[in-house]
């Protein structure tokens, strides 16, 4: 049956993983790291370069909404309206590639500022970085986009769960609310993203406008799995051998270079039957994209056999780089990295996918940027060539305490 196929390559998965993770984690933790300060940048001082960016991502945001700044914040239309870092799905302008590189930054900029609040060592630049991060948040909410929502948000919630004061059973009945508020909200966002919120605002009781069995989709991978065994089973596709990998690793060249660049899972959304002649996404062909799994994936990448374990390689690979970071947790850039990969393990889950990564791709280039600047600035003080596996931070010294 198509469960128990399914179920079996979750089990090669699950091998796959198992096998590949530690030779993963070996490797990757011997690379050399230079430049790495562990307390030589202060919060505050990551805080500035953080927040710089910040303003500057919000002014343009907000110059692309023509001065609108409740818009740009609260963006009520949703999908149906503009947006900060709304643009054509399929663009062959260079400024489409603009807007998405920094709708990613954005997005990266966001969830640094979630972790950095836990780490401030005044009252006052812990206030200037939960207002920055309370200001984003309803925009990434109220644009339509889950996986965005959840790279924003996530980092912050895990680093409360690592870092927070609070008793351990308070800090799960928080997490306990959180979850129970994403899911309720997230359900909202599922039935009104693509003709907006107002209408919801509006109604005394929102729950009367959505049906009774609504419920957050787009979670069950297990289901997903057995659409893609039957997608491959009845002929509509065959194993692309990679290409697909291959595809959404070169995503990120502009169209305006590569004109027929492909148009990543449009054809098995078709099959699903989200085929649309008048998509309100420009050329898709689509009114929504459905992704396929992370075991999907791989399935459909290298078939039913050596898709799982494919599959299971690449989270390999990726758990190697978290536990990477974690081990370098004595330099707060380094912490903010793991905290912002770990938040969008989570999105991995729908597909490994560098759609997923964009977020802590950038955040990593400001993180190796900031270093080489610590690198100049402090180049007469010890350089560390290697990094070893951290004890207890010392970068936050006194930073819960106070």
């Amino acid at each position: 049956s198509l469960l128990g196929e399914s179920y079996g390559e979750v089990l090669l998965f699950l091998i796959g993983f198992r096998v590949f993770a530690p030779v993963a984690i070996r490797w990757i933790g011997r690379q050399r790291s230079s430049g790495i300060f562990a307390t030589r940048l202060t919060p505050e001082q990551i805080l500035r370069g953080v927040a710089a960016i910040w303003l500057l991502l919000f002014l343009i945001g907000i110059y692309r909404m023509d001065g609108d700044v409740m818009g740009a914040v609260f963006p009520l239309d949703s999908r149906a309206g503009m947006t900060m870092w709304a643009r054509e799905a399929v663009s062959s302008s260079g400024s489409g590639f603009l807007v998405a590189s920094g709708a990613y930054l954005f997005n990266a900029v966001t969830a640094f500022l979630g972790v950095l609040i836990f780490f401030q060592r005044s009252i006052a630049w812990r206030l200037l970085a939960g207002a920055m991060f309370a200001i984003t948040l309803p925009y990434f909410f109220l644009a339509g986009a889950r996986s965005h929502f959840l790279a924003a948000v996530l980092p912050f919630i895990l680093t409360y769960l690592f870092y927070g004061r609070h008793l351990l059973i308070l800090k799960l009945a928080i997490l306990a609310v959180a979850f129970f508020c994403l899911n309720e909200g997230f359900k909202f966002v599922t039935a009104f993203r693509g003709t907006g919120f107002r209408e919801v605002l509006a109604s005394e009781n929102p729950y009367e406008l959505m049906d009774e069995d609504m419920r957050t989709s787009g979670l069950n991978m297990i289901q997903e799995l057995c659409f893609v065994n039957m997608y491959l089973e009845t002929g509509g596709t065959s194993p692309a051998y990679g290409a697909r990998y291959l595809n959404e690793l070169l995503n990120f060249v502009p169209r305006v270079i590569w004109p027929s660049k492909p148009m990543i899972g449009i054809d098995y959304a078709i099959w699903r039957g989200f085929e649309s002649e008048h998509d309100e996404n420009g050329e898709l062909g689509v009114n929504t994209t459905v992704s396929s799994g992370m075991i999907g994936g791989g399935v459909l990448n290298f078939g039913q056999i050596f898709g799982p374990v494919a599959a299971g390689i690449l989270m390999a690979l990726w758990i190697g780089v978290l536990i990477y970071w974690w081990e370098q947790r004595k330099s707060l850039l380094r912490l903010v990295l793991f905290m912002l990969g770990a938040g969008l393990t989570f999105n991995l889950g729908r597909d490994i996918s560098l759609l997923v990564l964009w977020p802590v791709i950038f955040a990593y280039c400001f993180v190796r940027l900031a270093e080489m600047w610590a690198t100049r600035r402090f180049r007469e003080l010890p350089q560390l060539a290697t990094v070893t596996p951290a004890g207890p931070m010392q970068v936050v010294a006194g930073r819960l305490s106070q």
